[in-house]
């Protein structure tokens, strides 16, 4: 069940970023009189800065990411099981000798797996001295 939502937030993430990348930079409003845009030309001592942010070639390239953004997530849509599939694989192999319905139940709750090897952020450079 975890790897679904998973994959379903990656895909809402995906599809929102890529959606606000494709209309943001041709609203005047949003791109143009922009806060951040002025304060960063104020603080650079750039005024060549808001010429090149508001030209048509960089609101093309953000917009190019955005139809990367969105073309990610109709890919991520089409191939739903695969992607849930291999999420629930590389909890197989992190986790040797389970089952496959001891496999579902770890990717329903992750805790149930039992207990993680995790370090105990010691430095290994130098040796713990003893407190007197």
């Amino acid at each position: 069940m975890s790897a679904k939502i998973t994959i379903i937030v990656y895909i809402l993430v995906s599809l929102e970023i890529g959606l606000l990348l494709l209309i943001l930079p041709w609203y005047s409003q949003f791109w143009e009189e922009n806060f951040f845009l002025y304060l960063m030309t104020e603080k650079l001592n750039a005024g060549w800065l808001p010429s090149l942010i508001t030209s048509g070639w960089v609101r093309g390239v953000v917009t190019g990411l955005g139809i990367i953004n969105v073309g990610i997530a109709v890919r991520e849509i089409a191939n739903f099981r695969r992607a849930v599939a291999e999420l629930n694989e590389r909890i197989a192999e992190r986790n040797p000798g389970l089952t496959n319905e001891q496999i579902r139940n770890v990717a329903e709750d992750p805790s149930s797996a039992g207990p993680t090897s995790l370090p105990d952020h010691q430095s290994t450079e130098f040796p713990v001295q003893p407190k007197p």
